[in-house]
């Protein structure tokens, strides 16, 4: 499920979408596993980092 930009000005480029993507999967992923939405946030902005930083 990709999302498309309403509109051809929009600030967020194609990189940004998809690490946005990642990220609310990830929160997902971790609320799934028992943690609240500020802790699961909290993890998935980490292992966003730990991805950036090693490629």
């Amino acid at each position: 499920m990709t999302r498309k930009s309403k509109s051809p000005e929009s600030p967020l480029d194609e990189h940004t979408v998809q690490e946005l993507e990642l990220q609310e999967r990830l929160i997902i992923k971790y609320m799934k596993e028992g943690m609240t939405r500020e802790e699961a946030a909290m993890h998935a902005l980490a292992d966003l980092r730990e991805k950036m930083d090693r490629g």
